[in-house]
């Protein structure tokens, strides 16, 4: 009876702890969202903004304020008054580091931070265009919404320091056990990829545009008709990106390398490195990805697909733009990757990050190589066959580009992810052991073996049908048509993927059963091995008795010679 009513008080704190901490939540949202529409009007009203006066009537003006103010005016109480039940709470043993509370303040840090930096980007963004002569009409330049910003960022960034103050007074910061801490590295993981990714695209704008005013001479200027002061905007707002994404990547990278020196096992969660594969990934595809539209464009130029005069401009400056920036994240990243994987080793649930990242990348470069491989085989065969004439113009051309742009991404990413896996499996150790038995290698091989039968079966099975077709006299059949052709080329292509991976899984399978082999053997040697010794063993028991017995009688007969004496 003490235990049910144990576990009934129990799951009523749960209830109670899950209605504060959600209540406040919300609370503290709907005021903030309020607050910020009405000191948005507030402002607009203040600083005579005509554009606000101009377009709404004055009773709209007043909904405006109105509408707000009253969702401020009730959200403000409700979230004082549980938040200060929140508080008598965090007094309770254990409560200041249960996992509920984390994942409240949390969430309360990435809404706060959101908005705050939100907020600063508005304002370097509406500074640097000043600065630079931009047209004042945007938005953040206007008097009311410029002042409204820093009312907006001063708040938000003000609450963020709070509840950031008061994760290190709970005590347990970067100590965390269970959820708490794993609601800690999501939240530093979501910030550093977020700030990552405004970072190199604001790197990778500005890059842009400066390539845009060096080669905007010698091709087609498709931006000339946006409007005036597009490029003072354009640097402003991707310098502003590179500033607030510097910050919060940079921040972030400090405080997590902090928490990692002070607590050695932080470096070696699955999340921390989960972080690290991820931004290696973005940072990777913003290196590959340019690197195939430049040679798709070369490609297009040398066949004759397009003409230097109609090259578009973006065509050329946004992967020139994307490419140094991405090469710089994907080498640091990487860097940054196997320096923690030296320093502070692996987990379980690391080392499972890693085979996923591995597989899951090298499947996403097979695929980009088996497409590119039949578009470049499928235009090879089309010259041989068909010879230089052509459906449309420059359909070959495109034929040609495709497949060359997806194979110089493909191959390289899918060779050097598979053979790295694939060393690691090959070895007679632990290590290849761990590796063969991982389930995210045998989903990654299994998965690609069916794919490429399944290929296989569909494509040869539509060729044997028009060669049916045409056996039976079909004058429809088109055996020698585009569409076999294609079939085949898929098919073949398929095929040797199919059967690379068939044989990765034949070698673990034979490796498998000679480890088996190996050690039925050792237990079968163990086995006779123990009973050599069990039977030498009774042998020696026996002697020993015997000898035992013998010098037994040699005693009996010195103790009668001597009574006789």
């Amino acid at each position: 009876m003490t235990e049910q009513t144990t576990a009934e008080s129990s799951r009523l704190a749960m209830i109670r702890r899950l209605y504060l901490y959600l209540i406040a939540f919300v609370s503290l949202v709907a005021g903030l969202a309020a607050a910020y529409d009405l000191i948005d009007a507030l402002v607009r009203l203040w600083v005579t903004d005509e554009t606000f006066l101009g377009v709404y009537a004055s009773d709209s003006v007043q909904r405006s304020i109105a509408r707000p103010g009253g969702f401020l005016i009730v959200s403000a109480p409700i979230f004082l008054i549980h938040w200060r039940y929140v508080r008598r709470l965090a007094l309770q043993p254990g409560e200041s580091h249960a996992a509920l509370r984390k994942l409240f303040v949390y969430a309360v840090l990435a809404t706060t931070g959101y908005v705050g930096a939100r907020a600063l980007y508005h304002i370097i963004e509406g500074s640097l265009g000043l600065l630079l002569g931009a047209t004042p009409f945007e938005e953040q330049l206007r008097p009311g919404g410029w002042a409204a910003q820093f009312l907006h960022g001063g708040i938000h960034l003000t609450l963020f320091m709070f509840f950031a103050r008061l994760l290190q007074t709970d005590g347990d910061l970067g100590v965390e056990s269970g959820w708490a801490g794993s609601w800690r590295r999501l939240f530093q993981l979501l910030a550093g990829l977020v700030g990552l990714g405004l970072l190199l695209t604001g790197a990778a704008d500005a890059l842009n545009l400066a390539w845009r005013a060096i080669l905007e001479p010698f091709g087609e200027a498709s931006l000339t008709t946006v409007g005036t002061g597009w490029r003072e905007r354009g640097i402003a707002g991707s310098l502003a990106a590179v500033l607030v994404g510097g910050l919060v990547w940079r921040l972030n990278n400090l405080y997590w390398n902090a928490l990692m020196t002070a607590q050695p096992a932080e470096g070696r969660m699955a999340l921390r490195r989960l972080y690290l594969y991820v931004a290696t990934v973005l940072a990777a595809a913003i290196t590959l990805v340019p690197v195939a539209m430049l040679l798709r464009v070369g490609v297009l130029f040398l066949f004759g697909g397009v003409d230097a005069g109609d090259i578009d401009i973006d065509d050329v400056t946004t992967p020139l733009g994307l490419l140094p920036v991405g090469t710089l994240a994907w080498r640091w990243h990487w860097l940054q990757v196997s320096a923690e994987a030296q320093r502070y080793g692996d987990t379980r649930e690391s080392e499972f990050v890693r085979r996923l990242y591995y597989y899951a990348v090298a499947a996403t470069g097979l695929l980009l190589l088996w497409i590119g491989l039949v578009d470049l085989v499928r235009a090879l065969l089309d010259l041989a066959i068909i010879g230089s004439a052509s459906v449309e113009e420059g359909f070959r051309a495109q034929q040609f580009a495709s497949g060359v742009s997806l194979i110089a991404v493909g191959a390289p990413v899918w060779a050097l992810h598979w053979r790295t896996a694939q060393r690691v499996a090959e070895k007679d150790d632990e290590s290849g052991r761990a590796e063969r038995a991982s389930w995210p290698r045998r989903v990654y091989l299994y998965a690609i073996a069916l794919i490429g039968a399944l290929l296989i079966l569909f494509e040869l099975a539509q060729v044997v049908y028009r060669l049916l077709l045409w056996a039976l006299g079909d004058p429809n059949a088109d055996v020698f048509g585009a569409e076999t052709l294609d079939g085949l080329v898929r098919a073949a292509a398929a095929a040797a993927f199919w059967a690379i991976h068939l044989l990765a899984i034949r070698n673990d399978t034979r490796m498998v059963d000679e480890e088996a082999e190996e050690a039925a053997r050792e237990a079968e040697q163990k086995e006779r091995r123990r009973e050599d010794l069990a039977a030498r063993i009774e042998e020696l028991e026996t002697e020993l008795v015997e000898l035992r017995a013998e010098l037994s009688g040699f005693e009996d007969g010195h103790k009668g010679e001597t009574e006789e004496e």
